[in-house]
C-alpha cells in the first residue's frame, strides 16, 4: 500500500535547492507512514495533508498544516523566530520536522485538544488536591480545569536549532480540496504585515485628449507607495506624460504631464494581496500644445483627483493593478490655430490605467 502524500507549498522567493530537499527530507522523517514532497513535484493523488510554509520577514517563518479528518480539514500552525546564528540548513530542517509532525492524521486526545482552544500549562505544574467537604463546594469549572492539568500530555517533536514560538491553534486560512458534499472551513481575517512596505508601479493610461477633438490621448505612468506598518492606509507619489493618438487636422500636437501625492486606503485586502483600494491625491498638470512651424505655448493647472482600482497578485510580490481615475482643475485651457478653435483641454478629465506594481520589501 502507498504511503499517504504529504504536499509542501512554498510561499517565500529565492529558497535554494538544497534547502528545499533538507525540508522534505525532515518533513519525512518526522512524519508517521508518510511521505512529504513539494507541490511542483506532487502527483495527482489526493493528498493526506497539505503544508503552506509563508516566510513573513528575513528571520520569521509561519508553517500552516492542513490534516483531512473524514469530511473536515482540521489546521495547526506554527510560526518560527529565528535568530542571526541560524543556519539556512538548520531553519528549513527545522521547518520540515515541524510539518512532519503537525501533520499527524491521529495525534493524541490531550494533544488535539491543545491544538484547538491554546496552550495549557505543563502537566507536572498542577495537581489535583484530594477533595473535601468545602472543596466538594467549589465550582465544577474550577474542578474541571485542575483535572484537566493533570491529564498526561504526549511531547512534541521538537525541531533542531530553532528558537521557535509555537502558535498551536487551529488556522483554516485555507481548505483541502474536498470532494462534493463536504464541508470547507472558512477563512480567518489575515494578519496585518508587521514591516512598512515599499511599492513601485508602471502602468499605461488611456483617456480622452481635447474636449472638441475625438483623438485620445495614451501615456505611461510611474507611481511609488509606501505603506507605514502600523498604519491602515498608504502614502503615494506619482508622475505620468500623454500625447494625443493623432495630430487632428489642424496638424496640432497637444501633451499632458501630471505630478500627484497623496494617500490610498484599502478597500479589500492588504496592499501586497488581491484586493480593492481607494486614493486621493493632489495633482499639478502641465499642458501644451504645439503647431508646425509654430512655437510651444503651455501652462500650469492644480487639482484633486480621486482613483479606484483593483489589484491582483499573479507571483509573490507582483500585483496586476488597474484603476479609473477622475479629476477636477482650477480651469481648462483652450486651444485656437490663427484665431480658430481646435478645442480645449477640459477643467474635469478621467484616465483608465493597467500596469504591474512589485513590492520591494
Amino acid at each position: 500500500m502507498a504511503a499517504a502524500l504529504i504536499v509542501i507549498e512554498i510561499a517565500a522567493p529565492k529558497v535554494s535547492e538544497s534547502a528545499l530537499s533538507v525540508l522534505v527530507s525532515s518533513c519525512s522523517r518526522a512524519a508517521r507512514d508518510a511521505e512529504c514532497a513539494l507541490a511542483r513535484n506532487a502527483s495527482d493523488e489526493q493528498p493526506a495533508a497539505v503544508a503552506i510554509v509563508t516566510l513573513q520577514s528575513e528571520d520569521k517563518i509561519r508553517v500552516e498544516v492542513g490534516v483531512r479528518r473524514g469530511d473536515h480539514d482540521s489546521w495547526r500552525t506554527k510560526d518560527f523566530a529565528f535568530v542571526a546564528a541560524d543556519g539556512s540548513m538548520d531553519r528549513w530542517r527545522a521547518v520540515g520536522f515541524a510539518i512532519g509532525t503537525l501533520a499527524e492524521s491521529n495525534p493524541a486526545p490531550d494533544q488535539e485538544t491543545r491544538e484547538r482552544v491554546g496552550p495549557t500549562a505543563p502537566a507536572s505544574s498542577a495537581t489535583v488536591p484530594p477533595a473535601t467537604p468545602n472543596s466538594a463546594s467549589s465550582s465544577p469549572s474550577t474542578s474541571a480545569s485542575a483535572a484537566s492539568s493533570s491529564a498526561p500530555s504526549k511531547p512534541a517533536t521538537r525541531p533542531p536549532s530553532a528558537s521557535s514560538s509555537t502558535s498551536a491553534s487551529v488556522s483554516a486560512s485555507r481548505s483541502l480540496p474536498a470532494d462534493e458534499g463536504s464541508e470547507m472551513i472558512a477563512r480567518p481575517i489575515r494578519e496585518r504585515p508587521r514591516q512598512t512596505q515599499v511599492f513601485i508601479g508602471a502602468a499605461a493610461i488611456f483617456g480622452p485628449g481635447l474636449e472638441a477633438d475625438p483623438p485620445w490621448r495614451l501615456g505611461s505612468a510611474l507611481s511609488v507607495d509606501l505603506a507605514p506598518a502600523p498604519m491602515p492606509v498608504f502614502f503615494t507619489i506619482g508622475g505620468s506624460a500623454a500625447t494625443r493618438l493623432q495630430s487632428g487636422s489642424n496638424d496640432v500636437t497637444t501633451r499632458w504631464f501630471d505630478v500627484s501625492l497623496g494617500a490610498g486606503l484599502p478597500l479589500l485586502g492588504y496592499v501586497e494581496d488581491s484586493g480593492l483600494e481607494f486614493r486621493v491625491q493632489a495633482v499639478a498638470e502641465y499642458f501644451d500644445a504645439h503647431v508646425a512651424s509654430s512655437q510651444t505655448l503651455g501652462r500650469w493647472t492644480l487639482g484633486l483627483q480621486g482613483a479606484f482600482g483593483g489589484r491582483l497578485q499573479i507571483a509573490p510580490n507582483l500585483l496586476l493593478a488597474a484603476e479609473v481615475q477622475a479629476a477636477g482643475f482650477t480651469g481648462e485651457t483652450e486651444v485656437a490655430v490663427s484665431g480658430v478653435p481646435v478645442g480645449n483641454s477640459s477643467s474635469f478629465r478621467y484616465l483608465g490605467s493597467l500596469g504591474l506594481r512589485v513590492r520591494l520589501r
